[in-house]
């Protein structure tokens, strides 16, 4: 069980950037929240040949963790796994945290509906108190 699903834009430096930060504090600090991944490669398509094995997946995954972390990055604003897995975690009853690593990313619309509560991802004491 992971304690943190995050979902972010892997073809944005920024995001890469971010998630190589993550994975540096998970080895850095015994503490620090496991962590699961799901990068969205701009090529899976939501509705294409392998999109229901990827939803089994990603369902499991989000089910599993306490808490989801959109990761707002340029095109996440019109990703429709983004809004998926937004409304799996809702359905699951997860706590949903965003975090835009660049305040001209525009939030996604699904994102803004649940009220999620707004992280620094740049403090790692937020993310492994897991109080917010």
């Amino acid at each position: 069980m992971s304690d943190l699903f995050i979902s972010y834009q892997s073809a944005d430096p920024l995001a890469h950037s971010f998630y190589e930060q993550l994975c540096e504090w998970t080895q850095r600090d015994w503490a620090f929240p496991t962590i699961s991944f799901h990068e969205q490669h701009l090529s899976a398509k939501f509705t294409g040949l392998h999109a229901a094995a990827i939803k089994r997946q990603l369902r499991k995954e989000i089910k599993r963790s306490h808490r989801l972390l959109v990761i707002i990055s340029r095109e996440t604003w019109q990703s429709e796994w983004t809004d998926w897995e937004i409304a799996t975690a809702r359905q699951e009853d997860k706590q949903v945290l965003a975090a835009k690593l660049d305040s001209t990313n525009i939030s996604p619309l699904s994102l803004l509906e649940t009220a999620p509560a707004w992280i620094d991802p740049f403090d790692p004491k937020v993310l492994a108190d897991g109080v917010i």
